[in-house]
């Protein structure tokens, strides 16, 4: 093969494996948006639909009322049928969470 066929093939190769790099990076798992300070977000169990709203006065007493508490990582919440699952401890085998996601959920698309 001459050395010209060889710098093309080369940089085929080269190509091809940056477009599948970038692909990759690309459809990972992306923040949709930030979550504020004092904003929250609810699933409607029965639409499925996502909510997002803003506390109207310091949450402090909500926090209290519901029994929340601070979640350790990030929380996942999936659905699965007509169920809706939440997961916010650190996965056996002391996995990252967002790692956990990603190997777990493929981005739509």
């Amino acid at each position: 093969m001459s050395p010209s066929k060889v710098s093309l093939l080369a940089i085929a190769v080269a190509s091809i494996g940056i477009a599948v790099g970038v692909s990759r990076f690309a459809t990972a798992a992306a923040p949709i948006d930030d979550l504020a300070s004092n904003e929250g977000i609810y699933v409607d169990k029965g639409s499925f639909k996502v909510m997002r709203g803003t506390a109207k006065t310091d949450p402090t007493a909500q926090i209290m009322k519901l029994g929340a508490r601070p979640v350790e990582e990030g929380a996942i919440i999936f659905r699965s049928g007509d169920q809706l699952y939440i997961v916010d401890a650190v996965p056996a085998g002391g996995a990252r969470m967002l790692n956990s996601f990603r190997d777990a959920f493929a981005p739509p698309g």
